[in-house]
């Protein structure tokens, strides 16, 4: 009997995971840091930030499943859903740990742990480089560090938590180096703590973790996108191209329209902009696919796709997160309504033109 990938029309086409997601254990991790934050982080009571106390798996009834090493990546997510390339992310949300400098040197135990236990075992893994976005400066170090490093694609920026809109040009060393080095930037927003640091008092009052969730990626996206077109980020790093991970895309059209509309009647408060926001947005921005909208008429999906454009578009599961998209769900919805050059560049093409894929 054939399995479920056999089965899979996937298996004709080469495909992209842009976001797959590790879980990697403190007391691992601890023994990549340094004194004094090695044993601080094995103290059995350390947690790296404030949990927000909501019951994410509902009782236990959602399983938390994890990629405890590079052959559980390749068996899972490659054979299993017929990912020819996953960009591996190590999530961890160091924007959000209080100490600067224990951030930092966590950053550089992230980075070599990916290295170490997953991107040196398989020639088609491909990672991000996570950065602490408290020091900058620290953070441009480390992309000049690991740049040249077996299979690193882009860098990995969490956007919830971040101590300043990340528009600012507080982190324009981090772009910088991005763009020096070639690659290609990620944002990726959390759900979690740091989701009460960023907005106003109101969201506090939130008492469902399911409001939470659907709110906290789209607003992180917007506040980042906004910050960085009114201090003209595309526009001082021109061969720098950014990607928005898990929040979907439904959001994207409304950004577009609204900033066109704002940046037509106050210019003068993004100066360094040259063309229109949809234009920069088009150009410098891509957006990753998960969480795929679920609309009662499938159809009004595809009009979302098309305002977006399947050039803007890439495919991305969340793997192993509980709400992760199966690649089939994407995959479905495209052999439906477009052609098969247009589900190509979504499976595949984007990403490899997005994070400059030698595949």
């Amino acid at each position: 009997m054939a399995t479920q990938a056999e089965q899979s029309p996937l298996t004709k086409h080469t495909v992209v995971d842009a976001d797959l997601h590790l879980r990697i254990p403190l007391e691992d991790l601890a023994d990549y840091c340094d004194e004094p934050y090695r044993s601080s982080i094995k103290n059995p009571t350390y947690t790296p930030v404030n949990r927000s106390g909501w019951d994410r798996y509902m009782g236990g009834n959602i399983k938390k499943e994890s990629l405890p090493d590079a052959e559980t990546v390749n068996e899972k997510v490659c054979e299993g859903f017929n990912i020819d390339y996953p960009i591996i992310n190590a999530f961890p949300v160091l924007a959000s740990v209080p100490e600067s400098d224990k951030a930092v040197n966590m950053m550089y135990a992230y980075n070599d742990y990916l290295m170490e236990h997953y991107l040196d075992h398989y020639d088609h893994f491909r990672g991000l480089v996570s950065v602490a976005t408290q020091k900058p400066e620290k953070a441009a170090e480390e992309i000049d560090r690991m740049a040249d490093e077996k299979g690193i694609v882009g860098v990995y920026v969490l956007n919830s938590g971040a101590h300043l809109p990340l528009g600012n040009p507080d982190f324009d060393p981090i772009y910088r180096a991005a763009e020096d080095n070639g690659l290609h930037v990620a944002f990726h927003a959390s759900a979690g703590a740091p989701f009460a640091r960023d907005f106003p008092i109101q969201d506090n009052a939130i008492d469902r973790f399911a409001a939470t969730h659907v709110l906290a990626h789209p607003w992180a996206h917007m506040l980042t996108l906004s910050s960085m077109l009114v201090n003209g980020v595309p526009e001082k790093f021109p061969d720098l191209n950014f990607t928005f991970l898990e929040a979907g895309i439904s959001w994207v059209p409304y950004m577009m329209f609204r900033w066109n509309k704002e940046y037509g009647m106050r210019r003068r408060e993004a100066p360094l902009l040259e063309k229109s926001p949809e234009e920069y947005i088009r150009e410098s921005f891509y957006f990753a696919s998960q969480p795929l909208g679920e609309p009662n008429d499938p159809a009004h999906l595809k009009s979302i796709i098309d305002i977006l454009g399947t050039d803007r578009l890439m495919l991305a599961t969340d793997y192993p997160h509980w709400d992760f998209d199966h690649p089939d769900a994407l995959d479905n919805h495209m052999k439906r309504f477009y052609a098969a050059e247009d589900r190509e560049r979504v499976l595949s093409g984007t990403a490899k033109e997005a994070f400059d894929l030698d595949i």
